[in-house]
């Protein structure tokens, strides 16, 4: 009976032991496979912002949520997956407080929706780099369509300041403001409308 039980611990010892190293045997191989996708993510890393027009960068300048935004987007962690991990995470959430701090001037249809869309893109690359086996073909993908969306709110402002600058023909700004059918749904508008365009005829 002794020689039964002892043999039972030893083969109950042997089995943990050889548990033990395949355990470390695995978490080497992830440990390796990590760092690996740490350098390729560390190389994909490179996000650029446009040089903007004077006016641009003036409002630009002003709006402390878009340079919280660009300088967290800027600075590329050096240490670790986690790190990444964590960065992508900070991003996420300066992006969501863009829309609603937007300054008055570019707080406009196009510009909100350009915004969004950059969030949405943020947050997949939030979601690709928590997965745990991480896809790095989908993150090759999508920094540059991130880089794209960025340049795509530097157009729509410029945009808006060229805009801007177009002189208004005699009349035109009436125009406009009969086209607006949120105003005209206002009775009481409406008819100061009606007062201005008459007393002008």
């Amino acid at each position: 009976m002794k020689v039964f039980l002892y043999s039972l611990s030893l083969l109950i010892l042997t089995l943990i032991s050889c548990e033990n190293e395949n355990q470390q045997l695995e978490a080497q191989k992830v440990a390796q496979k990590n760092e690996a996708v740490f350098k390729n993510i560390s190389k994909m890393w490179q996000f650029n912002f446009p040089t903007p027009r004077p006016e641009v960068e003036a409002t630009l300048n002003k709006w402390d949520q878009w340079r919280q935004f660009e300088i967290e987007m800027l600075q590329k962690p050096k240490s670790t997956l986690s790190a990444f991990q964590m960065k992508t995470k900070n991003l996420s959430k300066r992006a969501d407080t863009l829309a609603i701090t937007i300054p008055f001037e570019y707080n406009k249809p196009q510009i909100l929706s350009r915004i969004t869309t950059l969030n949405t893109k943020l947050k997949s690359l939030e979601t690709f780099m928590n997965l745990r086996v991480i896809p790095e073909q989908r993150i090759a993908k999508l920094i540059p369509e991130i880089n794209e969306e960025v340049k795509g709110l530097y157009k729509q402002w410029d945009e808006i300041i060229i805009k801007k600058a177009i002189p208004k023909e005699i009349g035109e700004e009436l125009m406009l403001q009969a086209l607006d059918t949120t105003r005209n749904a206002n009775p009481d508008e409406m008819r100061k409308r009606m007062e201005i365009s008459n007393k002008i005829k």
